[in-house]
């Protein structure tokens, strides 16, 4: 069945492509998850907050790297791109910041989180800045963020990085302690770049 619209973005304009890194500052760099980021990735989902909001846990080594292969295959599969965040000087990660692509729709939705030790020096927020750029510039016209009442952090986080709020989705996500209300921000491609806001 013909569609009436066309795809807001063509479908290849991704998997086609590696993968690229991504610079957010001078300090900071968006890079493609590895294997050898297995170990980090059992630390940062055994950190109690990022564990809540979360659907899914990684207790070893092997489950996380099955995390990894999944988050890859997001980028070839063109609906996710999922970048370990990095600090210049190492190849360790100190988070994760992802956009969930619907390239048709010219649509995308970002998640961010940072390790609890990394946490205070802005790696959250220009990270987002960072990826929702990239998604502008593949030809994304809305980016989004979207975060439990509960979790007042990820919007000052998505505040800092030029999105509006708009509003609230009463109990829209199933979380393990039950329906949450979520909090929903946009970034469109016509409100110019992102910058971070003071």
């Amino acid at each position: 069945m013909p569609r009436l619209i066309p795809s807001v973005v063509a479908a290849g304009s991704v998997g086609s492509r590696p993968q690229p890194k991504i610079p957010a500052t001078a300090a900071l760099t968006l890079k493609p998850w590895t294997n050898v980021d297995a170990a980090f990735v059992v630390r940062a989902f055994s950190t109690p907050d990022i564990h809540r909001w979360h659907f899914r846990r990684y207790d070893t080594v092997p489950e996380a790297g099955e995390w990894i292969a999944a988050e890859r295959a997001g980028w070839v599969e063109e609906t996710c791109a999922s970048w370990a965040v990095v600090t210049s000087g190492s190849d360790e990660p100190v988070g994760r910041v992802a956009v969930h692509l619907s390239l048709h729709d010219g649509c995308g939705e970002i998640s961010y989180w940072v390790v609890p030790w990394a946490r205070r020096q802005g790696f959250a927020t220009h990270s987002t800045i960072a990826a929702t750029r990239w998604a502008h510039e593949l030809g994304l016209h809305r980016v989004q963020v979207e975060h439990s009442t509960e979790n007042q952090v990820s919007g000052a986080v998505a505040i800092r990085a030029g999105f509006v709020r708009e509003g609230i989705r009463r109990g829209a996500n199933l979380h393990a302690d039950g329906w949450h209300d979520m909090v929903l921000y946009s970034h469109l491609a016509t409100d110019g770049p992102t910058e971070l806001a003071e």
